[in-house]
């Protein structure tokens, strides 16, 4: 990774010696935005125990104010919105006109108040209420509506303040467009880098099978690789679906469950098996967990209850 950002950044290096002053400084934000994203990612990778952390916190000032500034996510979100804005902006111009065009003259007169349109209607709609790592489809929706919403509110107040003279729509649709992608790619640039850079070796802990490549499964597979303190290591799925044989989620195999279970575990070395549905019938669960004795593997099924809190503290 590190080499791959030192040949980017020589490359960019080339680009900023020949290339317009727009256009470099361009280049330059993205490459920035990168880098920061991934730091920002990096930062919430556990490599120190507890006490080494607090002892380097309380040892290096720089340390301490990266970590508080760390805490202060929404001051972050909203400075990087605003760079967004100005890069999506700038390059539905880029493409439309030319370097010597007067519509930059436009461009410069109009970015202010785009800025501060477009960051009131974010925060408004909400875009700011979620977390990055569980950015979602609803999530995704709630970004394209602000998206519009704030382009809408721009040609407006545009309209009543510049008359919209000599600007051109096709801009505006670009930006838009240009906007959603920016705007969404940030947000899920965390759950690429899970993928990308794990934190934990994925051979790490007991490998486990799940039985089950429903939606009980899926979610039982997020369980496992998020709490690391489990020590478990999910090596793929299997079940009695033949319609979901040889599929993959999540990176993930399913393999079939019809008499292959014996099979699957002695191939791919299982420690344990994981039930994740709660439909399969108990002479299914018995011929399980015989073929699993069999070869000693553990056997556990997964199971989502809720206690009342209230009920236990009366003693009811």
């Amino acid at each position: 990774m590190l080499y791959g950002f030192a040949a980017l950044s020589g490359l960019l290096a080339i680009l900023v010696q020949r290339a317009r002053l727009d256009i470099s400084l361009a280049a330059i934000a993205g490459f920035t935005i990168l880098l920061t994203l991934i730091g920002v990612y990096l930062a919430g990778v556990k490599v120190y125990d507890e006490s080494e952390a607090d002892l380097a916190f309380k040892e290096k000032q720089l340390y301490a104010f990266l970590v508080d500034l760390s805490y202060k996510r929404r001051i972050f979100e909203v400075l990087l919105d605003v760079v967004l804005i100005i890069l999506s902006y700038w390059a539905s111009y880029a493409i439309n006109f030319p370097a010597n065009s007067p519509a930059w003259q436009l461009f410069i007169r109009t970015l202010p108040v785009l800025v501060f349109m477009k960051m009131s209607v974010f925060l408004v709609m909400g875009v700011y209420r979620g977390l990055w790592r569980y950015t979602s489809m609803s999530d995704l929706i709630v970004f394209g509506k602000a998206v519009v919403l704030s382009s809408v509110a721009s040609l407006i107040l545009i309209l009543f303040a510049f008359r919209f003279e000599g600007y051109s729509r096709k801009v505006f649709a670009i930006d838009a467009v240009l906007m959603f992608l920016l705007l969404a790619g940030s947000r899920l640039a965390f759950r690429v880098f899970r993928q990308l850079l794990p934190a934990v070796s994925k051979n790490d802990g007991r490998r486990v099978l799940i039985y089950g490549a429903g939606d009980a499964g899926e979610l039982l597979l997020r369980e496992l690789r998020n709490n690391r303190a489990l020590q478990l290591a999910p090596i793929g799925f299997l079940d009695d679906d033949p319609a979901k044989s040889g599929k993959v989620i999540h990176g993930l195999r399913v393999f079939g469950g019809n008499g292959d279970l014996g099979s699957v575990c002695t191939q791919h070395e299982i420690h344990e098996v994981v039930i994740s549905s709660l439909k399969m019938t108990e002479e299914r669960v018995q011929e399980v967990l015989r073929t699993c004795s069999e070869r000693q593997i553990k056997v556990k099924r997964m199971r989502i209850t809720m206690e009342d809190l209230a009920n236990k503290n009366n003693g009811t």
